[in-house]
């Protein structure tokens, strides 16, 4: 079973984040035999900005180990969001040879984003297509 890890800086703007997260969860239902995780996926929570330092430590760790069972780690970021999180998890992912997409709505200009990941795509139509081509 295939396993990928959903990534995206969720934790400035949780409402935007829950509407994002609608839209990959009803992609991912179409892919019975790939395993999903990441923030406000199954069971993993996702950390609010009001969250205590302690909390965030834990969730930390805990996405750091479901991160380390996967095969891909996918980022959605809008390129305008700053989220360090998401930066250690890509440095993370890269350091264990988990292969990285980085779904973004334009070209990156940030060389350290483009440098750690393996394919950068910019629409949901491109990620479907690439998880068809892994159920093949």
């Amino acid at each position: 079973m295939l396993k990928v890890y959903y990534s995206a800086p969720i934790d400035v703007c949780v409402k935007e984040a829950f509407k994002k997260i609608d839209k990959f969860r009803e992609l991912f239902a179409k892919f019975s035999s790939i395993e999903f995780y990441g923030a406000g996926i199954g069971e993993s929570p996702i950390i609010r900005p009001e969250s205590s330092d302690v909390k965030k430590g834990v969730v930390v760790a805990y996405d750091y180990r479901l991160i380390r069972n996967c095969d891909i780690l996918l980022v959605n970021t809008d390129l305008n969001t700053y989220c360090a999180g998401t930066l250690l998890e890509m440095e993370y992912a890269r350091q264990l040879g988990l292969y990285i997409i980085l779904l973004v709505p334009e070209k990156p200009k940030n060389i350290f984003l483009t440098s750690l990941a393996n394919k950068v795509i910019y629409s949901m139509e491109e990620l479907e297509d690439i998880l068809k081509d892994l159920t093949k």
